[in-house]
């Protein structure tokens, strides 16, 4: 559901390791485009405690829309989990196809998103041992 990062904020912490030393390399992610990377390493410097924020879509912050996917096609994803589903070597053959289309095609952008989430609407829950509330959405429960 990373579509739905269209709008919506992140703090600094999620995505600052692609600011400085990407991967231990020493270096940012190469996949940022420079004018953002600039701008975002102003806003969350190396010693910042994390916690500043800004928009997932900086180019329609308040808006739902399909400039997200443009956005990863200019280098422009805040997150690398986002921009992977554009430049990574896997997305040649899985998500750019579909990054290029939602990103000329804001109709099927919405209406596939649409769709998306009347399927999760109809996923039921695991209920009493079968399933868990995670207290943190990436880890288990221990």
């Amino acid at each position: 559901m990373a579509r739905g990062h269209t709008i919506g904020l992140a703090k600094c912490a999620t995505f600052s390791n692609r600011l400085f030393n990407f991967s231990g390399t020493g270096a940012p992610d190469a996949t940022l485009e420079s004018n953002m990377l600039s701008d975002l390493q102003n806003l969350c410097p190396i010693t910042g405690d994390g916690n500043r924020t800004t928009a997932l879509d900086r180019n329609s912050t308040d808006l739902f829309d399909n400039h997200y996917f443009q956005n990863l096609l200019n280098n422009k994803g805040l997150l690398g989990s986002d921009q992977i589903l554009f430049s990574s070597n896997e997305a040649v053959s899985t998500t750019k196809s579909i990054v290029q289309s939602y990103s000329s095609n804001s109709k099927l952008f919405l209406d596939d998103f649409a769709n998306s989430m009347i399927k999760m609407g109809n996923i039921r829950p695991l209920t009493g041992s079968s399933g868990q509330i995670r207290k943190n959405c990436r880890v288990v429960n221990s």
